[in-house]
């Protein structure tokens, strides 16, 4: 899709975990990888391929060390107890935060990504990013039907969750009230992405071999992702 047709959106970006693996590093979104931080990256990425109302941070680990590096015209806002709660809980607090954006765009705070992978996003429908070559074997997987459409997340499958995602209509709607729902506070994101497809929502699965994404777990991550931005 070319840039001048994309619809207006908010991107959230969840980035409030420690990260155990990654602690001494400081906040993962401020790991350098190619020269600059991390966040930076995603920030140039997005800007160049989307068409932002909103960019939204969480913060939590080291939250005043994230929100003072990293750009002002972005909205920065604090999970404070994202030491008990999950990425659900964050992504929720950015919701509220977004100013009525009918798309929303989440993309996990420790990913370091090529702008492959948001300029193959459907935007006009609810859509993951799917990959089998760069994440890791450990993280979630998908189950994808013959209409290439999502039917459920879970573990040890080949075919990767790449954890961006775009939200619209009743995806979006059903995010918000999943979200906003405490019990709901200590899920995984693929865990509410499930819940939305049994509440009859729809996610088509964005897979090409030209889009490079990589979560960043380890120290061994970061020499890895500098190949995903060459």
């Amino acid at each position: 899709m070319n840039k001048k047709d994309h619809p207006k959106v908010t991107v959230v970006i969840p980035a409030a975990g420690a990260g155990r693996r990654m602690k001494s590093y400081g906040p993962k979104s401020l790991i350098k990888v190619g020269g600059s931080t991390l966040i930076n990256n995603q920030i140039g990425i997005i800007r160049s391929e989307l068409h932002c109302d909103d960019i939204i941070l969480v913060c939590g680990f080291k939250a005043v060390k994230l929100m003072d590096e990293t750009p002002e015209n972005i909205i920065k806002i604090e999970n404070e107890f994202y030491e008990t709660t999950n990425v659900t809980r964050s992504i929720g607090l950015g919701l509220r935060a977004s100013r009525s954006a009918d798309t929303v765009v989440v993309i996990y705070g420790d990913l370091v990504f090529n702008p492959e992978a948001l300029q193959y996003l459907n935007l006009r429908n609810s859509s993951i990013i799917v990959d089998n070559l760069w994440m890791a074997p450990g993280e979630v997987g998908c189950i994808i039907d013959e209409n290439n459409m999502l039917t459920n997340m879970m573990y040890d499958l080949p075919d990767k969750w790449a954890q961006i995602a775009v939200f619209k209509n009743l995806e979006l709607k059903l995010l918000k009230e999943l979200c906003w729902d405490k019990k709901n506070y200590t899920k995984f994101g693929f865990e509410i992405i499930n819940r939305i497809i049994e509440k009859r929502g729809a996610f088509e699965c964005v897979q090409r071999d030209d889009i490079r994404v990589i979560d960043l777990d380890t120290s061994k991550d970061i020499q890895r992702a500098k190949g995903v931005l060459t």
